[in-house]
C-alpha cells in the first residue's frame, strides 16, 4: 500500500516541480486529496485496524485540515516549527507552508495557505482535552495531561489557569469523598501558588478541611500529627486562621485538663498515673505554663523512668544465656555471685559481689574474701557450704560443669574462702555466675541471699514495674524503674520522642541513625554483640542429618537479609555473618573474638547446593529406616519457634520463604512472653538470641550436657572434654577454635549472624553508660531530671 503510494507521489512531483528540480516537495493543495481518496478503500481492505494510543502518549504531532473546495482533509504533520509555537493570524494566501507528514517522513511537501482552513497543534489538542475530562471529573486522566503540558509547554497561554482550576475541582472532589487529606494538601498547593484565585474561597475550604483532620487525629490519639497540621498551618497563614485559633483554645482546655488529673493523681500517690498525665500534658501545650512545674514536683516526690522493651521477661535471670528479657530485668532484682563487667586481655573481667577475689599463679587456687561492710545473708561458711552443694550430684544446685574442676573448700576464717580445684582453670569464677537463695520447704518462698536495688512489683499486661528497695535513696535516683513492652517498633520510639517512656532497650540502626541526631536524646550501642543461631529441639530425623541442616543453612541468602530487611546497614559494626556460635566482635584484633577461628568462612548462599543436599539427605534418611525395618519418614512442615519481637519475626519468616524454594515447608510459630529455648517447646527449630560474652565457659552452658542446645555428638563431646582439660590460655584458644570448626561441620546450631543492639535514652535521664554490658549494668549511678529544659516530649 505504501509502496504505490509512494509511486503516485513521486508522478505528480515529477509533473508539477520538474522545471524546479525539487523532486521531494509536494503541493498538498493539489495532490494531497488525490492521495487520500486514492488510498483509503485500499488501505480499509488491507490494514489491520489498531486501537490508537491516548493523545498524549502518541508522538507529537500538528494536524493541518484543508478547506472544503481543497479535499477537506486533516492531515497529521510533525510539529511545525512556527515561532513560539504559533501560527500567523494572517499569512499571505499565495504563499506556502513547508511539512513533514508523520506517514512520509522521509521527504517535505508545500501546501498553500489559501487551502488551509485552520491548525490544530499538538499542545493545545491536550490542553482542550484536559479541559474535557476535569468536566467529566476525569481528576487522573487530566492530571497526566496537565503534567505533560507543564514538563514541555510550561510557557503555553492559559495553561497556569487549567492548573488553578484542577487544583481547586480536585480538592472538592476529594472533600466530598472523606480524603480529607488530600483536599487539604490540594487547597495548600493552590493557596501558596495562586493566592489571588478566589481567595476568601479557598481559605474557607482549607480551614474546613484542617479542622476536620486535625479533629481526625485528635479522636484517633495522635496530637503529635494534629499538632505538625496546627503548627504549619499557623506559620503560613497566621493565627487568625479560623482553624488555628480554635483548636489553640481546645489544646489549652485538654492540657489543662490533663494537669488537673495529675495533680489529683499525685495527691493520692498515684505516681505512676500522674507521670502519664503530665507527660500527655506537655505533650499538647509544651509550653504550658504549670507544665513544668507538675513534672519536677512528680520528680521530687518519686523520680521513676519507664523504660519502652521489645520483650517482655518471663522469669528473671541476670546471667541467662538466651534469654535477653530475663537477664536485663533480672539484673534489677538479684545479683549473681560473680558478675561479667567487660572483656579484657584474657577473658572476661569480673565482678565478686561479696568483695574481692584473686586467681593463683598456678591457676588451681581461688581466694575469696568477704568485704564485712557487705550487707548480705551469706558468710564465709555459708559461701563454702554453697561451693560445695554446686559440686554434689544428689544436691539440687548441682552443676556439672563447676563439679568438673572442684576439688575441696577450705574456710580459714570468718571472711575468707580458699577453693582448690582438681587442676588449672583459667576462668573459674566465669563458671560462678549463679543466683543464690537460701534452700526453704517451699522453693517459692526461698530468700535471695544476693538481692539487686529493686524489687519486682505485681505485673501488669503490658507493664511490669520494680521498686527501689534501698530506704535511703540518693538524690534523683529512681524510686521506681517501670518496663512498658512494645510490639512495634515505630510506636516505641514515637513514644520516646514525646516523652511517654525515657529509655529504648533495643534499636534499629536505621532509627538509630535517625534518633542521634536529636539533641533530647543520647545513642549508645551495647558493649558486646548478641549471636543469632537457630537450635534444633525436636527429634525429627530429618533435623538429626547433618545434610538436611546443612540445606537450610545454604538455601538462605543471610547477609542480604541481614543487610536488607533485618538491619538496612551494610555497616559491619552494625552486624555481620558468623559460621560457628561464638561472637566477632570487630574482627580478630577484637578482645572478644579469642574463640573465633577466622579460617573458617560463613556458609555461601547456593540454593543448586541445597536442593541437592536434600535429595541427599532424604536418600540416607529413607535408607536408614529401610535397614531397620521402618517406614520411610515423610518430611512434614517444620515449626519454628520465634520469640515474639520484631527482629526476630522477619527474621524467621524471611527465611521460611526462602526454604519454600527447595521444598521445604515450614511455618512461625511465635513463643510466648519470656520464653526462649525449653525442652518442652512443641517446636522443631527455635529462633535464638545467644550472649556469648565468655566463649570458655558459655560454649559449655550451649552445648554441654545440660545446656539450651545439649549435643551428644562424639566429636563435640570430646571438644568439650579437652576445653575443660585447658590449663592456660593458649591452650584454651587451641580448643575453642577446633570447637568452632567441629560445630561448622556437624551443625549442632545452625549460626547465623551476629547483632550490636543499640539503645536510646533521654538526656533528662543520667548517668547510663553509652555502651553498657547490658541496660541496667549500672543502675545504682542513675539518676533522674525531669525538670531539665532538654526533657523529651518538649521542643
Amino acid at each position: 500500500m505504501g509502496v504505490w503510494i509512494d509511486k503516485v507521489a513521486d508522478e505528480i512531483c515529477y509533473r508539477k516541480y520538474n522545471s524546479v528540480k525539487l523532486p521531494q516537495l509536494f503541493a498538498l493543495a493539489a495532490a494531497l486529496s488525490l492521495l487520500l481518496s486514492s488510498s483509503t478503500q485500499s488501505a480499509a481492505q488491507d490494514e489491520i485496524v489498531r486501537e490508537e494510543a491516548e493523545l498524549v502518549d502518541q508522538e507529537p504531532f500538528d494536524l493541518i485540515v484543508l478547506k472544503r473546495e481543497a479535499g477537506g482533509q486533516s492531515v497529521k504533520v510533525f510539529p511545525i516549527p512556527f515561532p513560539n509555537r504559533q501560527p500567523p493570524s494572517s499569512p499571505n494566501p499565495s504563499s506556502r507552508l513547508t511539512v513533514v507528514l508523520v506517514r512520509f517522513p522521509e521527504r517535505e511537501y508545500e501546501v498553500a495557505w489559501r487551502d488551509i482552513d485552520h491548525v490544530e497543534l499538538y499542545e493545545q489538542r491536550i490542553y482542550d482535552e484536559a479541559g474535557a475530562l476535569l468536566d467529566k471529573k476525569d481528576f487522573a486522566g487530566a492530571m497526566r495531561n496537565l503534567s505533560y503540558l507543564m514538563k514541555n509547554y510550561p510557557q503555553m497561554g492559559q495553561l497556569e489557569l487549567l492548573r488553578q482550576k484542577f487544583l481547586f475541582r480536585s480538592a472538592a472532589d476529594r472533600f466530598n469523598k472523606g480524603d480529607i487529606a488530600q483536599s487539604l494538601s490540594a487547597l495548600e498547593e493552590l493557596r501558596d501558588t495562586a493566592p489571588s484565585y478566589q481567595p476568601s474561597v479557598v481559605m474557607g475550604g482549607l480551614s474546613r478541611a484542617a479542622d476536620m483532620l486535625v479533629g481526625d487525629y485528635q479522636e484517633k490519639g495522635d496530637l503529635a500529627s494534629a499538632k505538625i497540621i496546627l503548627a504549619r498551618l499557623e506559620s503560613k497563614y497566621g493565627a487568625d486562621l479560623p482553624v488555628v485559633a480554635s483548636w489553640k483554645e481546645k489544646l489549652d482546655g485538654l492540657a489543662r485538663q490533663k494537669m488537673n488529673e495529675a495533680t489529683q493523681l499525685m495527691e493520692k500517690k498515684e505516681y505512676r498515673a500522674a507521670r502519664r498525665a503530665a507527660v500527655t500534658m506537655l505533650g499538647i501545650v509544651p509550653d504550658f505554663p504549670e507544665g513544668q512545674q507538675i513534672i519536677e514536683e512528680i520528680n521530687r516526690l518519686h523520680p521513676m523512668v519507664r523504660v519502652g522493651v521489645m520483650q517482655q521477661a518471663g522469669y528473671l535471670d541476670p546471667a541467662s544465656l538466651t534469654n535477653w528479657p530475663a537477664r536485663r530485668a533480672g539484673a534489677l532484682v538479684t545479683r549473681t555471685l560473680f558478675q561479667f563487667r567487660e572483656t579484657g586481655a584474657e577473658g572476661g573481667q569480673y565482678d565478686f559481689a561479696l568483695g574481692t577475689f584473686e586467681l593463683s599463679e598456678d591457676r588451681q587456687q581461688l581466694f575469696l574474701t568477704i568485704d564485712p561492710a557487705a550487707n548480705v545473708g551469706l558468710d564465709a561458711f555459708s559461701l563454702g557450704q554453697l561451693l560445695v552443694d554446686r559440686a554434689n550430684v544428689d544436691h539440687q544446685l548441682y552443676d556439672p560443669s563447676w563439679a568438673a574442676i572442684f576439688h575441696s573448700v577450705s574456710v580459714p576464717s570468718a571472711k575468707s574462702v580458699i577453693v582448690q580445684l582438681r587442676r588449672p582453670n583459667v576462668l573459674p569464677y566465669a563458671l560462678m555466675q549463679w543466683m543464690q537463695r537460701a534452700i526453704e520447704d517451699s522453693a517459692s518462698q526461698s530468700e535471695d541471699l544476693l538481692p539487686g536495688a529493686y524489687v519486682e512489683e505485681p505485673v501488669e499486661e503490658r507493664e511490669a514495674a520494680f521498686r527501689l528497695q534501698s530506704s535511703s535513696r540518693k538524690d534523683g535516683q529512681p524510686v521506681e524503674i517501670v518496663e512498658v513492652f512494645y510490639e512495634d517498633p515505630k510506636a516505641a520510639v514515637n513514644d520516646l520522642l514525646r516523652g511517654e517512656i525515657d529509655v529504648l532497650d533495643q534499636l534499629y540502626p536505621a532509627d538509630a541513625r535517625r534518633l542521634a541526631a536529636d539533641r533530647r536524646l543520647t545513642v549508645g550501642a551495647y558493649a558486646l554483640p548478641t549471636s543469632h543461631m537457630l537450635i534444633p529441639v525436636s527429634e525429627n530425623p530429618f533435623l538429626a542429618n547433618i545434610k538436611f541442616r546443612r540445606a537450610l543453612l545454604y538455601s538462605v541468602d543471610r547477609k542480604s537479609m541481614l543487610e536488607g530487611e533485618l538491619l538496612n546497614s551494610t555497616n559491619s559494626g552494625d552486624g555481620r555473618l558468623i559460621s560457628g556460635p561464638f561472637p566477632l566482635g570487630d574482627g580478630q584484633a577484637d578482645l572478644l573474638a579469642y574463640a573465633y577461628n577466622a579460617a573458617i568462612e560463613p556458609a555461601d548462599y547456593s540454593p543448586q547446593l541445597a536442593r541437592l543436599l536434600m535429595i541427599m539427605a532424604t536418600e540416607e534418611i529413607e535408607l536408614a529406616a529401610t535397614k531397620r525395618n521402618e517406614s520411610k519418614p515423610k518430611l512434614g512442615k517444620l515449626t519454628i519457634g520465634c520469640p515474639n519481637f520484631e527482629f526476630a519475626r522477619v527474621a524467621v519468616q524471611a527465611m521460611v520463604q526462602q526454604w519454600k524454594n527447595i521444598g521445604i515447608d515450614a511455618e512461625v510459630v511465635l513463643l510466648p512472653a519470656g520464653v526462649t529455648v525449653e525442652p518442652s517447646l512443641n517446636c522443631d527449630l527455635v529462633y535464638a538470641v545467644a550472649t556469648m560474652w565468655e566463649p570458655a565457659t558459655d560454649i559449655e552452658r550451649l552445648l554441654g550436657g545440660t545446656g539450651v542446645a545439649a549435643s551428644d555428638n562424639p566429636f563435640i563431646v570430646r571438644g568439650l572434654e579437652q576445653l575443660r582439660a585447658a590449663k592456660n590460655w593458649r591452650e584454651v584458644r587451641d580448643a575453642l577454635q577446633d570447637l568452632h570448626q567441629l560445630v561448622h561441620y556437624h551443625l549442632p546450631i545452625l549460626p547465623l549472624w551476629q547483632v550490636t543492639d543499640r539503645l536510646a535514652v533521654s538526656r533528662h535521664v543520667r548517668g547510663v553508660e553509652k555502651n553498657p554490658v547490658s541496660l541496667y549494668h549500672n543502675v545504682a549511678s542513675w539518676r533522674v531530671d525531669l525538670g531539665s529544659n532538654d526533657s523529651v516530649g518538649t521542643r
